[in-house]
């Protein structure tokens, strides 16, 4: 049985991978971030952080990006208890 963890991206470690459950962003960079392969189903590795987390950068389907904490607090993920998938 394998055990997952519902959580919010900015949690995620470095070199860790999860699955976004939910796009919840309340700014304008929602569907901007929807374009970009932010969606439900979607595999997510945390590659990189700046200094104060923020931004911190992320690999969606081949495609690095650099996501602010804001914005990360609010996109749900399904992750592994202790491992990546």
């Amino acid at each position: 049985v394998r055990k997952v963890k519902i959580d919010t991206l900015n949690n995620l470690n470095l070199e860790e991978t999860a699955y976004i459950m939910e796009n919840d962003v309340k700014t304008e960079n929602k569907q901007n971030l929807i374009n970009l392969g932010i969606t439900k189903n979607t595999k997510i590795k945390c590659l990189y952080k700046s200094p104060f987390n923020d931004p911190t950068a992320y690999l969606v389907k081949n495609v690095i990006l650099a996501i602010r904490e804001e914005d990360a607090k609010q996109i749900m993920i399904l992750r592994k208890e202790n491992g990546t998938y």
